[in-house]
């Protein structure tokens, strides 16, 4: 009925390619259910999965705001992963005791947190909704790209990039206009950046800008590792949860791309002769 794609590091529906309508079954202990319906071409879901032992829940709304819940019966444990059109995505995991949240511009930031935990509550089901990709491998395929990448070089530093944002509010219209083509033509290694950005120090033009962008640099193909890497290069909140996967070499380079690019090297601890990058804050364990 719906084909889902990982875009950019997150889920979204192909427009072209659903069916409304409704679908369930309930037989074996398994309950499931799904809807979709679509208003002007673009498709919005709504799926439930029901056993003795867990409930899942997807929905989808306008294609690209996704929102999936997992729940364990029996020990009330709790995983939403709410992800809006545009912005950083949130994983919140919660019992009885507490909750916790973790935001990141992307799936692969999310599951680089907790591996275990991200995968034990949605590993199969993106799996699933990806035709039996693993987000796993992917982003072990992904992590060798962008090593790949750093050593390639040619991204535009930070302070471009910031220069090309204030001059979208320039005093004339060729000056943004300019300052607009430029940052759609060094394409998607801007967007972290652009993400980092504080609305309250951009105006109204700057951010409706900045969204024209974002939207445009967004592709309608399914990610592949190659196109991971140049988007995730210059993210170095990526680089810092992965740090883990490189050796001393790799870290060496990643940091002389972060440093020539205008961002501080990776927080690295030596731990057993490899160099693992230092994580802030408590596990969502």
């Amino acid at each position: 009925m719906v084909r889902f794609q990982l875009i950019q590091g997150r889920l979204s529906l192909n427009c072209p390619q659903h069916r409304k309508g409704t679908q369930s079954r309930d037989e074996s202990g398994i309950s499931e259910s799904i809807t979709v319906t679509s208003e002007r071409g673009i498709p919005s879901l709504h799926y439930v999965l029901q056993t003795a032992e867990r409930q899942i829940k997807l929905n989808v709304q306008h294609a690209g705001q996704v929102r999936l819940e997992s729940r364990f019966l029996k020990s009330g444990k709790r995983a939403i992963i709410q992800q809006p059109s545009l912005g950083m995505i949130r994983w919140s995991l919660s019992d009885e005791a507490q909750v916790d949240h973790r935001d990141g511009a992307t799936l692969l930031h999310l599951r680089e947190y907790d591996p275990e935990v991200f995968d034990l509550h949605f590993g199969a089901l993106i799996a699933c909704l990806l035709r039996g990709k693993s987000l796993s491998i992917l982003m072990d395929e992904t992590s060798l790209a962008m090593v790949e990448q750093a050593r390639r070089g040619g991204t535009p530093a930070i302070a471009e990039i910031k220069d090309m944002v204030e001059s979208l509010a320039a005093s004339t219209v060729l000056q943004r206009s300019y300052a607009h083509r430029q940052l759609l033509d060094w394409g998607t290694p801007v967007i972290p950046v652009l993400l980092a950005l504080s609305n309250d120090d951009l105006s109204a033009e700057q951010k409706a800008r900045i969204r024209d962008i974002q939207n445009r640099l967004k592709t309608f193909v399914d990610d592949t590792p190659a196109s991971l890497a140049k988007l995730l290069v210059n993210d170095r909140s990526y680089w810092e949860v992965t740090a883990h996967r490189f050796n001393e070499g790799q870290v060496m380079l990643v940091n002389r791309h972060l440093v020539q690019f205008g961002a501080a090297p990776l927080s690295a601890v030596s731990t057993g002769g490899h160099r693992v990058a230092a994580r802030t804050g408590n596990s969502l364990k």
